[in-house]
């Protein structure tokens, strides 16, 4: 199972090897929960929250205090978020297992040069 050990390490991991990942930082930390800000640039930033009593993730691309994109596990069930309509839902066949958060870079980042956001 996914926890919040397995979210602060790859978090760690992406911040040494995502290029456009400038800091970590922890946001909130309980027994069952954790959630991070990756910083992009002043602004813009990748929100990651684990849940560990409901296994629930969340990723999200934040950009002006408001969500652009997202990717979602929520009791089980992966959905997207997508960047040009973020309020939508959007149900997903496949996950992002077995690094999720760095799976969701690796969208993030297809969106970041695509809308010239860096």
């Amino acid at each position: 199972m996914y926890n919040s050990r397995s979210l602060l390490d790859e978090a760690r991991e992406a911040l040494h090897r995502v290029w456009f990942v400038q800091s970590l930082e922890v946001i909130e930390r309980t027994d069952a929960t954790v959630s991070l800000r990756l910083t992009i640039r002043s602004a813009l930033f990748v929100q990651a929250f684990v849940g560990e009593l409901t296994n629930s993730l969340y990723f999200a691309l934040i950009e002006d205090d408001r969500r652009i994109f997202g990717i979602d596990r929520e009791s089980g069930q992966w959905h997207m978020h997508p960047y040009e309509a973020p309020f939508r839902h959007e149900f997903m066949s496949e996950g992002l297992e077995p690094k999720p958060l760095l799976k969701f870079l690796s969208r993030v980042e297809k969106i970041l040069i695509e809308n010239n956001l860096l």
